[in-house]
């Protein structure tokens, strides 16, 4: 098999890039710092937001080049190089109350994000779940969202008026209550992408919005041709790399979907996945 000719670089953080720890392995970082050196762009491809990833940024020396930010799923694109955004559709309002209230029909916490304040609600099903079989136990309340100086604010109505610009937002309950209910949430949330990023955490985003087409955008942008671009994922939210992207990777820890739509698998988050899928196919050409 002939590889391809790489130019570009697009990985997931959580569950691909990252370790359980959220900490970047010292293999895989010198091999994308190898990349870099080589010429090669990498963007960051996550459900995160700026302030969410500058850890792994400023480690990666991304600033010091042509590189980029696909964050929150793709809505948001960040170039170092430019030191300039681009944002695609965002939700609104009306939005959030839609959202916020099959929250409260379903039972399940909520929170929207609006840059760097986040809007909390729990509706009394979910608190009493929580308070009675200590759900989440040794979780903080913000499951550790409160980084990078947001805002975390809490609120008790489905009706509260949110009139900022909201990125996305997320349900959070158990993975057994996904199993029974997230396709019937789904289908009366049609107008909406429900994307499941992990057992306990969906994430929802205004329809059409993704990593995929963030990624295609940039390499638009900087003429690289769809076929030498090398993606990495894990998760729902990373499917749209796997079906506009030729050669997609899915990790060996990704979900059986992502497996399925990836045109290789590689090693887990855990034990170099990414390394090791860069040095059979971009190091050794």
């Amino acid at each position: 098999m002939t590889n391809p000719k790489i130019e570009c670089i697009a990985m997931d953080m959580d569950g691909t890039l990252l370790q359980d720890d959220q900490t970047m392995d010292p293999i895989t970082m010198k091999s994308l710092l190898k990349a870099q050196a080589q010429g090669i762009m990498i963007i960051l491809a996550t459900g995160r937001d700026k302030g969410g990833v500058d850890f792994v940024s400023e480690a990666l020396h991304l600033e010091e080049g042509n590189h980029y930010i696909a964050g929150v799923n793709g809505q948001i694109i960040y170039s170092f190089a430019k030191k300039e955004y681009w944002v695609d559709d965002v939700l609104g309002e009306k939005d959030a109350q839609v959202i916020l209230h099959t929250a409260k029909k379903y039972g399940c916490e909520a929170i929207c994000f609006c840059g760097y304040d986040l809007y909390d609600y729990v509706p009394l099903r979910m608190k009493l779940i929580k308070k009675a079989s200590g759900l989440f136990k040794g979780v903080s309340r913000d499951y550790g969202l409160k980084q990078g100086k947001r805002n975390f604010i809490h609120i008790d109505n489905p009706d509260y008026e949110i009139t900022q610009d909201i990125n996305k937002c997320i349900y959070i309950q158990t993975a057994p209550f996904f199993q029974r209910h997230l396709e019937q949430m789904r289908s009366e949330l049609s107008a909406y992408d429900l994307v499941c990023v992990g057992p306990t955490w969906i994430e929802v985003m205004p329809k059409g919005v993704s990593k995929g087409s963030a990624i295609l955008r940039i390499a638009a942008e900087n003429k690289i041709p769809k076929e030498n671009i090398l993606c990495f994922g894990d998760a729902e939210n990373d499917l749209s790399m796997m079906e506009l992207i030729p050669h997609s990777i899915a990790m060996g820890n990704a979900m059986d979907i992502v497996k399925q739509k990836a045109w290789q698998v590689t090693d887990t988050n855990m034990n170099h996945g990414i390394a090791k899928a860069l040095e059979r196919y971009v190091f050794q050409n």
